[in-house]
């Protein structure tokens, strides 16, 4: 009697078992769903080659993955920066993930590797909008942009500093290639350059060599060299060797170094290029100072040494340094 029950159990869990575990979510209308999932998942493929050249990727290796706190998450987690696209908060994922391909594609949902978006971008430091013509480029935005100096610099009186991470933050490539936020000393800078409007893919996902440089690594070194492709590619440049082009990087490298020794000079840096705010105190600042500081930050942090906007740079620099000295 104990045996047949156990039998008809069986049966009952494998017809079960038939009924949902192939369950999944319906393919496209009319399509054989084999067919379509073997597009992309078979053993001769690009997204094999993609997910290699991931692999090697700070998207991939990035070592701030467990910064999951809701005002971290959205651009340190994949599950972040999703529910952050869909509900305007990243939360604070349980399991988080690194950036990925189902960060910026939907793939299983679309059927297509569109990016998830490519809306304008409202840059949360200074309230202004990326906007490319080349649309990918607003999905890198999203991300890769300063965040709100807190406090802001007000048009009179001090700023009070607690934090020696005030500033910028990390990646604000967003604000300088769109011309955006940099503290104004002498009105507008000249922020115009080709390199908005041809968007950050040009560059960082040009052609892959190897697992080295371009596609989805993203990275721009190949072999200790200035990987120059996306340059040449851009119909702006004809012929180009490095990223030091015309000199710019020489003189935004000269810039930086001399706003930071007026900065440590000032009793404002510390070697570490943190601002130097005493252990549980206030670092009090005038407004020509917090504006010289957010400016440092802000070029330090982008780490292209003026390539993603030239004139932007070397204006503001010129300008933050000008007013460090009294000029």
């Amino acid at each position: 009697m104990v045996e047949r029950m156990i039998a008809i159990s069986m049966v009952m869990l494998a017809a079960l078992f038939l009924m949902i575990g192939c369950e999944g979510d319906q393919g496209p209308a009319g399509q054989d769903a084999a067919t379509v999932c073997t597009d992309c998942h078979n053993d001769n493929t690009l997204i094999v080659a993609i997910a290699a050249q991931w692999g090697t990727s700070v998207h991939a290796s990035g070592g701030t993955l467990n910064e999951n706190m809701s005002s971290c998450s959205p651009c340190h987690t994949s599950e972040g920066f999703i529910a952050y696209l869909a509900t305007g908060d990243g939360g604070a994922p349980e399991n988080p993930s690194a950036i990925g391909c189902f960060t910026c594609h939907e793939p299983h949902t679309n059927y297509n590797f569109d990016r998830r978006t490519t809306a304008p971008v409202t840059l949360r430091q200074g309230g202004g909008t990326f906007d490319s013509q080349n649309g990918d480029a607003n999905l890198c935005a999203n991300c890769h942009q300063a965040r709100a100096a807190s406090p802001q610099i007000p048009t009179s009186g001090e700023v009070k500093i607690t934090s020696k991470r005030w500033g910028p933050h990390h990646g604000p490539q967003g604000n300088v290639l769109s011309g955006n936020s940099a503290y104004e000393f002498t009105g507008p800078y000249d922020s115009s350059t080709p390199h908005y409007i041809a968007g950050c893919p040009t560059c960082h996902m040009a052609p892959a060599v190897g697992i080295m440089a371009g596609g989805h690594t993203m990275g721009l070194i190949e072999e200790g060299d200035d990987y120059v492709a996306g340059c040449e590619a851009s119909e702006c440049h004809t012929v180009v060797d490095d990223f030091n082009y015309h000199g710019v990087q020489d003189s935004v490298d000269v810039l930086i170094g001399a706003l930071r020794s007026a900065l440590i000079d000032a009793n404002i840096l510390d070697s570490s290029d943190y601002a130097l705010v005493p252990t549980g105190d206030t670092l009090t600042l005038s407004i020509t100072q917090a504006g010289a500081l957010f400016n440092f930050q802000m070029f330090r942090e982008d780490r292209s040494l003026g390539v993603h906007n030239p004139n932007y740079a070397i204006a503001a620099l010129n300008a933050s340094v000008e007013a460090m000295a009294g000029r």
